[in-house]
């Protein structure tokens, strides 16, 4: 049996200071320490940059990488908080990991090479403003790191540096509470669950495409062949984001750690349901034939689980939404209910077919959101992350021709998560 306890400390406000230090819920951050622990790369760094920003404070955030929650292992002993990345593949979820509440590391660079077909997408996070409710770190206090990349450095080695700073970055932060007793302690544990409940597991396919974009488990990308996950795995750190696509789409490394999907299973778990697992696989699959093999295997490991339902998200767009609905399709024919997480592709006035693809087994669908839809964005006082917005694969939007601390009106595909389809937010289409 798998037992986790995530014990929270709730950040209100973080500042620079001598030391790293949490009291009083506010984070004391030794800024030359930080830099000193995120710069160690000196040979892909021209220059890192730490910043705060608070919610409310007139700050827009472009170029954002990824987004972490601050954690670290306290037990077991040893046990390393990204299991791949700080330390050896083990299995994690179980035990007692620190959490700061309320509280990210967002990577943001500027990648030299970057901006090619395959490269680094424009993400922005506003923390103030309608921008601000439609991502999930728009509400967080934030430590924000910006690196400047040296020329000549393949981007998928520039990506891995920043993504090792920001992990590390993450983990050095959650030290401060250690030794400090918890505001807050929740157990994560798949008890005994009556038989006659239903069984649900949840198909989590995540992306990979290319060289750059993928999602890590255990340090290595995400395959085809699906991997059954105990949920705590998830939400302890196992996987780690790498996808710099459409921002909207992202699902950052801080939604894995709070997997929306899996606290939600968790919470009805032994009253109107019986959560089975996790079964993660891939999507952006670029074969025919490898999508339908994953969508047969995905529904065997369903039903050998003895699944009578299955919640099926999915990560990123575009054909990634075949590999979810062949999967829907063999996992109904395998007489398994489902439910799928998207977003949709309306137009600006929602009045477009909303989906790439369908299949008629697809019959219970919850919508995360329009990514067209367009919000009109303040000026911002402040710029963190970099100087210009990325133009390269999204020259359509006149906007980014602008300063970024401009007011201007934007589609939300360019606002970082906000259609995540693991459905952490409140967007969602309702029927007139």
């Amino acid at each position: 049996m798998m037992r986790l306890e995530l014990v929270s400390f709730p950040v209100r406000d973080a500042r620079f200071g001598p030391r790293l230090r949490f009291a009083d819920e506010v984070l004391e951050i030794d800024r030359a320490g930080l830099l000193d622990l995120v710069g160690r790369q000196a040979d892909f760094f021209r220059s890192v940059q730490v910043d705060i920003a608070r919610p409310g404070e007139r700050t827009r955030i472009i170029h954002v990488i990824d987004a972490i929650e601050p954690r670290c292992k306290v037990a077991p002993a040893g046990a390393p908080t990204f299991p791949g990345f700080l330390g050896p593949p083990e299995v994690t979820g179980t035990g007692r990991t620190h959490r700061l509440e309320g509280f990210a590391v967002l990577t943001t660079g500027n990648i030299p090479g970057a901006e090619g077909s395959q490269g680094l997408k424009e993400a922005i996070v506003d923390m103030a403003g309608p921008g601000a409710e439609y991502t999930p770190v728009g509400r967080l206090t934030n430590v924000v790191l910006r690196f400047e990349v040296a020329e000549g450095i393949p981007v998928p080695e520039a990506v891995q540096a920043i993504r090792l700073a920001g992990l590390r970055a993450a983990t050095w932060l959650a030290e401060a509470t250690r030794d400090l007793a918890p505001a807050r302690v929740e157990s994560f544990e798949l008890g005994p669950a009556d038989p006659a409940l239903p069984r649900v597991v949840y198909i989590q396919p995540m992306m990979r495409e290319g060289d750059i974009h993928t999602t890590f488990i255990y340090g290595l990308p995400v395959e085809s062949l699906p991997l059954v996950l105990h949920p705590n795995e998830v939400l302890d750190g196992a996987i780690v984001s790498a996808d710099y696509w459409i921002a909207c789409h992202r699902i950052p490394t801080y939604l894995y750690q709070n997997e929306p999907v899996v606290r939600a299973l968790y919470r009805r778990h032994g009253h109107d349901l019986n959560f089975v697992a996790v079964i993660a696989c891939r999507c952006l699959i670029v074969a025919e034939a490898e999508k339908r093999r994953q969508a047969a295997q995905v529904a065997k490991v369903a039903r050998m689980l003895a699944a009578q339902g299955a919640i099926i998200t999915m990560s990123n767009g575009g054909h990634a939404y075949a590999d979810q609905m062949l999967i829907c399709q063999a996992v109904e024919q395998a007489g398994i209910r489902t439910v799928l997480g998207v977003d949709e592709y309306s137009d600006t006035d929602g009045g477009d077919v909303p989906l790439v693809i369908y299949v008629p087994e697809a019959r219970a669908i919850v919508s995360c959101g329009n990514q067209e839809a367009r919000v009109d964005l303040p000026a911002m006082e402040r710029v963190l992350g970099g100087d210009r917005f990325v133009t390269t694969g999204n020259s359509y939007e006149e906007a980014f021709r602008r300063h970024p601390a401009e007011p201007f009106t934007i589609g939300i595909r360019q606002i970082y998560a906000a259609t995540a389809q693991v459905g952490f937010g409140r967007l969602t289409a309702r029927e007139f």
